[in-house]
């Protein structure tokens, strides 16, 4: 686990100094997300969420991705899980995107500490057009759990590797994460977050910048 952390970390830095970035949407976007998680019979749970995503003047709303997915806890380090998200761009159905994942996660515990690693297989198909775009995208993340308060302050680095249709792959995105989870109580949870992106080609779901927050139930 220490040998692919290090690895992983080597490969964030070399991508992040030799990938030229791309002119991304203006403005700082932001994100709010309910989302709501629960057993299904033992190992196995599920997850809905609803993220909203309105344009950065907040005159009206831009995107809703609506997400549901099945997990299953492997043991108490790793778990696997698939999903399918729906993209919807307000007033503009020509913009319609169906997304189908999976996902592999794995944490390890160091005191207060924990490192987190995931690798996600995605593929999104707009509407009208011929090929689905595939991304594999590799995540790594560092949270503290603060001596016997309710906050858990994180940070985390994402790679979104476009696989493309013709077996060739190329970092499109690289996406930067740090903010806190804070525990309401056993069953409810508060994350609020700010986001830095690097874009190798243009995104239309995602701004530069973004801050966002996640209300979460666990039933």
């Amino acid at each position: 686990m220490t040998r692919f952390l290090h690895k992983n970390i080597f490969l964030l830095l070399f991508i992040c100094l030799f990938q030229k970035p791309v002119q991304a949407i203006d403005g700082t976007g932001v994100a709010f997300k309910v989302s709501l998680a629960g057993k299904i019979y033992h190992n196995l749970s599920f997850l809905v969420e609803e993220d909203i995503r309105p344009k950065h003047n907040f005159r009206e709303a831009e995107w809703f991705l609506t997400t549901g997915e099945i997990n299953y806890r492997i043991n108490h380090y790793f778990k696997a899980g698939a999903g399918y998200m729906l993209l919807c761009h307000y007033k503009a159905s020509k913009e319609l995107r169906n997304r189908y994942y999976i996902y592999a996660a794995g944490v390890y515990p160091i005191g207060n500490f924990s490192f987190s690693i995931r690798e996600r297989f995605q593929s999104t198909y707009k509407s009208k057009t011929e090929h689905p775009k595939n991304y594999l995208r590799s995540m790594l993340i560092v949270s503290y759990k603060i001596g016997k308060t309710n906050f858990s302050p994180f940070a985390y680095a994402e790679i979104f590797n476009n696989t493309g249709y013709n077996g060739r792959m190329n970092t499109d995105r690289i996406r930067f994460s740090t903010g806190s989870d804070y525990k309401l109580n056993k069953h409810n949870d508060l994350q609020l977050y700010y986001r830095y992106h690097i874009f190798n080609t243009y995104d239309p779901v995602n701004y530069k910048h973004a801050i966002g927050i996640t209300y979460s139930h666990h039933f």
